[in-house]
Parts: structure tokens; sequence; C-alpha cells
């Protein structure tokens, strides 16, 4: 079924209760501020620190050599991990160290005092207790809580590290109630960052000279026993090297030149294979050699493998290293790494290749130089060795040579290093504190303030089980609303009774109410005009006497031709001679009925109004049988002859039966219900005791705030007398 569409009448009647409810609406929201802004009062105001820091990928070449150590290839990964080294806890426990945080309360210092003392050592030997796992023989690992592990959790769960936009720009950021304070720790952070990252590349430019200087020094050993087994041979031989004029000397002298060239080549492949293998079994020293270094598949390993870290960190920090994913992440690093020795694996089978075809090809030019020598005779054979001996010397030299290129590159670059990234915008603060935000909290204070107001009248309203209208009459209980009589405030009536202010003021809008409400009986049975009309409620204070003595007096005022009674049936509270504000007659209507007393001892009339009344006494018992009996129909129906009205005042029909019996002897039933404060179950169920009466039976709501009856946008008379209710004014 679709939902129903809001209609005008559903707005208008939304609006209305926002109306009526328009203090409990205003009370909420103005709580929920008042709340809102006693919390806001509380807290302490924050001011944020920010740096920016840049990935720099426009690196300025001061020499056109290249890079031994390579620079970072930007992407992703790369990214997040250097976001993740900025949030590790290795750097942040050197800021803690440098700036004494572990001392500062508002992150590892705390307070103490005798119960954290007590706490503190009974935490101490819980964990000495369950230090050792009886399971497994092995000693748990407990959690650090000194204050420098204080500190440093603290810092990481208040640092914020992001990058900015779609950018290779850094946001490092942190709030704090000193904006000196929180200055000095972004400015720190970033520092040690960026110079990490060029000790870093100044450690590995270490390294890489270290292996040089080692190799070096052997080559040249090596290029000087070669010199001297030349110089030694040519002057053991006698022989001076000239021209060569012979093919076979012209095609020995470029099968040299080949073979040294294979030869250097070879020696260069072999260095490379024998640094791969060495940093093969020392994973540190991978990040020195080139072909390891400019591999992007290592290169993302590496990304991985650092993200793999921070996570198991993290988690062992959380969890402890049994926890299940720890062993996962665990299993999960291992096959990274792997995965890396597989690439490093096929980098040295690679370059191990190349070595064997150097070799190959080395072999295939010695074996062709060989047999030129043997071509060249005994005569030339002296030469040969001469110049084998020299093609080795050189062969040495230029490995030496082009080895001492490479080791002064490292030397000029360690002077001209850089970090990969730099400080983009230095550690500033707010000009303002950033939390908490005033403003903007109490308008969302606001906000949900009145959205509790609106579920809290909701709420009043399903709760809410009074009458207010005809409508709602009509609907609950199938019976007519024949009035709706206003209450009358008490500055109004100062020392007067309901009943007396309706008689003496008969054009007031109290006084038309009654009358609108006697039309309405007289018009509900037009054919038949009632004689005889019983007034009741369902329960007591609802106004059922107040109403009946005022409706009583204002007809005997206003109708002076007509003979008017109003008889007390009410024999256990009786309230008409209080409400009348008139005297006790001689005689109540129970002696009456006794035969105890007269009709002109029982019966008393009020001067002003010429009302008639037959008082009763409180308390009478036996009031169900003597309202039941026939000398009370016999006394009704002998007034309903001599006068034009009768009207009874009876007791609640909830409280006793006395109304229900007294109802057979009348023509018209009027139930009093109070607006807003009758509960509408036990109206019905009042009312519901009556079905089986054959009577005309209309409802009156008594005691009406016309004011806020008007606010709840009624089209009925009742709105009409609140809006126009000057208009009965004398």
């Amino acid at each position: 079924m679709p939902p129903r569409t809001p209609s005008y009448d559903d707005v208008r009647a939304l609006l209305h209760l926002l109306n009526r409810r328009k203090w409990h609406l205003a009370g909420v929201t103005a709580l929920v501020c008042l709340l809102a802004g006693l919390v806001l009062a509380q807290l302490t105001p924050q001011y944020r620190a920010t740096a920016l820091v840049m990935l720099d990928i426009r690196k300025e070449k001061v020499t056109n050599t290249p890079d031994v150590v390579s620079a970072l290839t930007l992407d992703i990964p790369i990214v997040e991990t250097e976001i993740e080294v900025l949030r590790s806890t290795s750097l942040l426990g050197r800021v803690v160290d440098k700036l004494r945080l572990d001392q500062d309360p508002e992150y590892g210092a705390q307070p103490v005092s005798v119960l954290g003392l007590v706490l503190g050592k009974a935490r101490a030997i819980y964990e000495r207790w369950l230090g050792f796992n009886a399971d497994t023989g092995h000693v748990a690992q407990t959690i650090d809580h000194s204050p420098r592990a204080r500190a440093i959790e603290s810092l990481e769960s208040k640092i914020r590290v992001g990058v900015r936009g779609r950018s290779y720009v850094i946001t490092v950021s942190l709030d704090s109630a000193v904006p000196a304070k929180a200055q000095q720790i972004v400015k720190t952070i970033t520092d040690f960052y960026v110079v990490d990252q060029l000790q870093a590349k100044l450690d590995a430019n270490t390294r890489a000279t270290e292996f040089f200087n080692d190799r070096l020094e052997d080559l040249k050993r090596k290029v000087e026993a070669a010199e001297r087994a030349v110089a030694a041979y040519r002057e053991k031989s006698g022989l001076t090297i000239g021209k060569d004029s012979t093919v076979v000397s012209q095609s020995l002298s470029e099968l040299n030149t080949q073979l040294i060239q294979a030869r250097a080549y070879r020696a260069d492949r072999e260095s490379r294979l024998v640094a791969l293998q060495q940093a093969a079994h020392n994973p540190a020293t991978l990040g020195a050699v080139t072909e390891v270094m400019v591999s992007p598949t290592i290169s993302s390993l590496r990304a991985q493998e650092a993200e793999v870290g921070r996570r198991i960190a993290e988690l062992v920090k959380r969890y402890g290293d049994s926890y299940p994913s720890v062993v996962q992440a665990r299993s999960e690093q291992k096959q990274i790494e792997a995965f890396i020795a597989t690439e490093v694996a096929k980098i040295i089978a690679s370059v191990k290749g190349d070595a064997e075809a150097a070799r190959a090809k080395e072999a295939k030019l010695q074996e062709q130089v060989s047999r030129l020598e043997e071509q060249a005779g005994g005569a030339g054979r002296k030469e040969v060795e001469l110049r084998e001996l020299q093609r080795e010397a050189q062969a040495t030299r230029d490995i030496y040579e082009d080895f001492l290129k490479r080791f002064k590159e490292l030397r000029e670059q360690r002077h001209i290093q850089e970090p990969d990234a730099r400080i983009l915008s230095p550690s500033s603060v707010s000009t303002g504190p950033v939390s908490p935000r005033y403003g903007l909290t109490m308008i969302l204070a606001a906000l949900v303030g009145l959205g509790i107001g609106v579920v809290a009248i909701g709420v009043l309203e399903r709760l809410d089980d009074g009458f207010r209208s005809g409508d709602q009459i009509e609907r609950l209980t199938g019976r007519p609303l024949v009035g709706m009589i206003p209450r009358l405030a008490r500055r109004k009536l100062g020392q007067l009774m309901p009943a007396r202010f309706a008689i003496e003021n008969p054009t007031s809008a109290y006084a038309e109410a009654l009358r609108s409400a006697f039309t309405a009986i007289t018009l509900g049975s037009l054919d038949n005009p009632p004689r005889v009309i019983l007034v009741t409620s369902s329960l007591p204070g609802e106004g059922k006497s107040t109403f009946a003595c005022s409706l009583a007096g204002l007809m005997a005022r206003s109708n002076p031709a007509k003979r008017i009674v109003i008889i007390d049936c009410d024999l256990r509270r009786a309230s008409v001679v209080s409400s009348l504000g008139v005297s006790e007659t001689n005689g109540t209507i129970d002696e009456y009925l006794a035969g105890s007393k007269t009709l002109d001892q029982t019966l008393g009339r009020e001067e002003s109004s010429r009302l008639y009344y037959v008082p009763a006494k409180r308390n009478t018992p036996n009031s169900a049988e003597i309202l039941n009996s026939n000398i009370m129909r016999t006394f009704v129906e002998g007034l309903a002859t001599q006068f034009d009205l009768v009207i009874l005042d009876t007791p609640p029909l909830i409280t006793v039966s006395d109304a229900l019996v007294t109802a057979q002897l009348a023509d018209y039933v009027v139930f009093v219900v109070r607006w807003e404060q009758t509960s509408r179950e036990l109206a019905v169920n009042a009312l519901k005791q009556m079905r089986d009466l054959r009577k005309h039976v209309g409802i009156v709501l008594t005691q009406v705030d016309v004011r806020r009856h008007l606010q709840y946008g009624y089209g009925d008379h009742g709105s009409c007398n609140s809006k126009y209710r000057d208009y009965y004014t004398n």
C-alpha cells in the first residue's frame, strides 16, 4: 500500500499541535541547549597546529652522475607507506623522548593517588601471575604501562596524518589545549621525518662506499701485480713493442682488443653477481644494489611488507603475539618475503646468465687468440705472451678505473644527498580554537532539542486521554455534543460560585454557553420537549452539580414566566445548596420521601432568579433504594406537572448506581465530561451503562479552557466562544 500524501488538514493539524505545545517544545529545546552549554563550558578549548610535507618528485640534478641510491618512486602505496612512517611508534617515541612528553599530564604523566598506587600494584601482581602460560610453557607478553608507552599511545591517537586532496602533500596536524605545545610537537615530528629520510640515504651511501672501497683495494693489488708481471717478462725476453704489419699481428691485435672488452664485461657481470649474492645473504643491504632498487615489482612488495609490518605492530600492541589476526598477518609477511626472495633470485639468475655468457665469449676469443699465437711461430710466441700479460694488466686496470670512477661518484653524492620530502609549510597554529565549535554545537543542540521536543509532544499527545472536541466525543461515544461550557477564572468569579455568576451575569459568555446547551437539549427532542432533565457524569469533580445549578438558575432568571426546580439527587455528597449559595430548607428529599416533612418544608426558592430547589442530606443510607422507589417516581412525576422544567442532579455513574436508577425518571440525560481531564475509557464505559435506556443522552464538555481550545483549531462553538467572547460581555 503506497504511503498517504499529507493533506492540507494534516499540515494544519500539525501546526496547531505545535502551537498549543509550543511551551513544551521551547522548554525541551532550552533544556537541551542549556545542557549543551554546560558541557561546552566544561570543555577545554583545543588549538590545532598543522604542517605540510611534500614528497618531492622534482629532483634537481647537480651532477651528471647516476644516483647510486635511488629516490622514491611515488605511487599510492608509497605515499601510504610514508604516512605510516610518520605515525610509526619509533618516530613518535623519539618525539616523546626529545620533548619529554612522558612527563606531560596531557600525554604520559598521571596524578598519583593512593587508589592509583593500589590499583597499579594489583595489576602488576595479576600480570606476573598470568605472565607464564601453563599450556605452552612460554612467558606471555606483557603490556607496557610505562609513562613513555602511554605517551606514545596518546600521541598516536591524537596525531592526524593524511593526504591533502589528489596530491603528494601530506598534512600533519595535532590538537592541544596549549598552542605552543601543539606547534612544537608537529614541528618535531616533521623535522625527524625529513632527517630520517636523509639519514637513510646517507647510510645506504656509506654501505655502498665501504663495498667499493674494499673492492678497490683488491683490484689495486691485482693491477700492480699484473703490471709488475709485464715489466718482468719484457725485461726477461728483451722485447720491445712496435707497430705490427702482418695480418696475423693485426688480427691478433683486434682479437686481443675484443678479448679485453669481453674480460671487462665478464668482470663487471661477476662483480655484480658477487654483490647480489652477498646482499641475498644479508637482506638489509639489498636496498643498495641497483638491480634490486630499479625493480618495480620489489618496490611494490616492499611497500606491501611495510604495510603488513605496521599492521602487525598495531595488532601485537593491542592483542599480543598469539592473536589469530597476528598469526595471519605474520603468515602474509612471510609470503611477501618469499616473493621478494623469488624476485631477487630471478635477478641473480639473470646476472649469472650474463656472466656465464661473458665467460663463454671470453673463452672463445681466448681460443682464437691462442690459435693465432701458434701461427705466429716461435719468434712471435714471446711477443704473444707479452701481449697477453699486457692485456691482463690492461683489463685489470680498466676494471680498477671503473670501480674508482664509481667510488668517486659515491663520494660526490654523499655531500649532495637530499631527502625525498621537504617541509612545504612549517608548523603553524590556528588563530582560534578548533574545538569545541560553540556556534555549530549550539545550532545542533537546538536542532536536537527541537527533535526531542517534537517526539515529546508526540508522546504527550499519545498519552493524552481526554476529550477536547465534539468530533472526538461523537466518534468515540456515539452520542452528540450538546454544549461546551467555558471555565471561569477565579479573578472573574471573585467570591461568587459559578451558578451565582450565571444568575447575576446572564449576558456573559458563560451564560450564553449554558443557553446554547439548553437549546441543543430542547432541539434534540423537538416533538416532545423534555420536562425532566437528569445531569450526571462518570467521576466526581467534573462539574456536574455546577452545570446543573448554573443551567437551572440561568433558565429561571431568563424565563420568569416559567417555573423551574432542581432536585439534589446526590444523597451521598449533596451540593445544590452550596452551589446556589442558598440556605437550607426545613426538610430534605429523603425526609419528604419518608413522610417526615411536607413539600412546603422541603421546597426552597432562590429569590433573585425565582428558582425552586429541593436539597438533600449528605451520606443518606440506602440512597439507591430511595431513588428507585415508587414514591420517588410519584414525586418527580408530580413536580413535572407543577413545574415547566425539573432538573435532577445525580451522583457519578462509575462510583454508585444512583444515577442509573434515577435515569428511569428523566426525559433527557445530560452526561457531563470535563474538558481534557476525563479519561476517554472511563467516559465510554460509563455511557455503556446507559445503553439499555431508551432516553435521549447528550454530552456537555465543562471547564473548557477557551484559549487553549482555540489552539487546537477545532471549528466548533467552543472556538467561536474563544474568538468572539467580547461579543457576550456586558
